[in-house]
């Protein structure tokens, strides 16, 4: 019986954990550029001898990491001259402070001193890794076909887009920002699309579901739990009037 609570007990511990997994994706479903975030969990088997003396299978569930999902999600129009979606591969750069990060969300803006920035006001860095800087007195800004971006005519800068020889070198920080201690190389002919941006790769009904399945299988060890308490209980009260 105890080893039963403690299998159920170790499978609640990592069902927590994969429901606020799912949880996070479910409610970033709509954010742009979100990345669904999985689970991985490890399991631990091994022989041990029942009350009875026979062998008994435990086993004990253990959460390992968790590893981001970087497939590409759809693109949305928004007809906004600083929103931008790359198609394929890569990652925009952007400057938080002193820390370099990178993101698929294009949902760009200016700021007060004429800079690209993200919506978390870190600086959009070009393709040498410098700021953009937009004068917004002058003309909109376009986007031409290999990627330089363009006012009135003249050059500006062009858009950095950036990746990885192993993505799974990237790793989250912070909202919808990740950072890696492997150096990207500037993607060749990377292809942007202006006035658009990368919706959430995160399929609604997938995560509804997974999030029902994990609460079912929480509610199912709750209920070995208590089985095996029950069970534990009555086999003392029957001991305690034999005696």
């Amino acid at each position: 019986m105890e080893n039963a609570i403690t299998a159920a007990l170790s499978q609640q511990i990592v069902l927590a954990r994969a429901l606020d997994v799912a949880a996070n994706n479910v409610a970033n479903q709509t954010t742009a550029g979100f990345k669904a975030e999985n689970a991985r969990f490890g399991e631990y088997v091994t022989q041990i001898n029942n009350a009875d003396g026979q062998n008994q299978t435990v086993s004990l569930v253990y959460d390992l990491d968790s590893y981001t999902d970087f497939s590409a999600g759809g693109v949305q129009a928004t007809h906004g001259p600083l929103d931008f979606a790359i198609d394929g591969d890569g990652f925009f750069a952007v400057e938080a402070g002193d820390e370099l990060r990178y993101t698929r969300a294009g949902h760009f803006e200016l700021n007060a001193a004429g800079e690209l920035v993200d919506r978390d006001g870190s600086i959009v860095l070009d393709d040498t890794g410098a700021p953009i800087l937009i004068d917004p007195e002058s003309g909109p800004v376009l986007l031409s076909p290999d990627g330089e971006l363009q006012q009135d005519g003249a050059p500006i800068a062009r858009l950095g887009v950036f990746v990885f020889d192993d993505i799974q070198s990237v790793r989250r920080s912070g909202f919808n920002q990740f950072i890696s201690d492997a150096a990207p190389t500037t993607a060749e002919n990377a292809q942007i699309r202006q006035g658009f941006i990368e919706i959430s790769n995160v399929s609604p009904v997938k995560a509804m579901t997974e999030m029902i399945d994990i609460l079912r299988a929480y509610e199912s060890a709750a209920q070995v739990i208590e089985t095996s308490s029950e069970l534990a209980r009555n086999a003392v009260q029957t001991l305690t009037e034999a005696a």
